[in-house]
């Protein structure tokens, strides 16, 4: 296009700056224009028939507009080493995730469950006096509730005062969790016999 002896492309540059060489923009062109289609079918051999048949549809419109690249977007996402990465991590963590929420869960209902295995002689008099079965698994599973409720006080407190760091670990943990190791002692705990319970050796 043409050749200047001086120019100056940026403010931060000097004044006396050294000579250009201009060129038609399409000889230097860069892609930066992203065209998306969305197609009603996932199967693989659909879409890539279908890039053929958009091609043709393209130069039909503009025979001049430059088509640099056509390919499934899932294709870009297998090339896409840092995606990759990402992915990766985020499925070892949410593995470990569900590895130490199983790990509570168990550890909670081996709480309960040694709990309520100490207090069968009393479980055993409260039926005995007349308790119902809904009566002891209420209480068993209120006392349960009731510590849910204080784990997750100070659980919120703990994650206020550690920051941001904490809260994101904690993320999307229920406390209903807790309350599902609970469920199993409390029932067990309704169908202790008052007769075995108050059996002394």
């Amino acid at each position: 296009v043409g050749i200047v002896n001086t120019h100056r492309h940026d403010v931060q540059e000097d004044v006396a700056s050294t000579g250009r060489l201009f060129v038609p923009f399409s000889q230097g062109y860069t892609g930066n224009v992203f065209f998306h289609v969305r197609l009603g079918s996932q199967d693989r051999q659909s879409v890539a028939g279908m890039i053929s048949t958009t091609r043709s549809m393209l130069r039909n419109i503009d025979p001049d507009l430059p088509i640099i690249q056509m390919s499934p977007y899932v294709d870009l996402l297998d090339r896409c080493v840092g995606l990759w990465i990402v992915k990766l991590g985020a499925t070892l963590f949410g593995a470990f995730g569900l590895i130490a929420l199983l790990l509570a869960v168990v550890g909670v209902y081996g709480v309960k469950a040694y709990a309520v295995a100490c207090r069968t002689r009393e479980i055993g008099i409260r039926m005995a006096l007349g308790a119902h079965r809904k009566d002891v698994f209420a209480l068993i599973m209120r006392q349960g509730a009731l510590q849910t409720a204080l784990a997750v006080f100070v659980g919120l407190l703990l994650s206020l005062a550690a920051g941001r760091v904490l809260a994101q670990i904690l993320y999307q943990v229920s406390p209903r969790a807790a309350l599902l190791a609970c469920f199993l002692p409390a029932r067990r705990a309704t169908h202790v016999n008052p007769i075995t319970a108050l059996r002394t050796e």
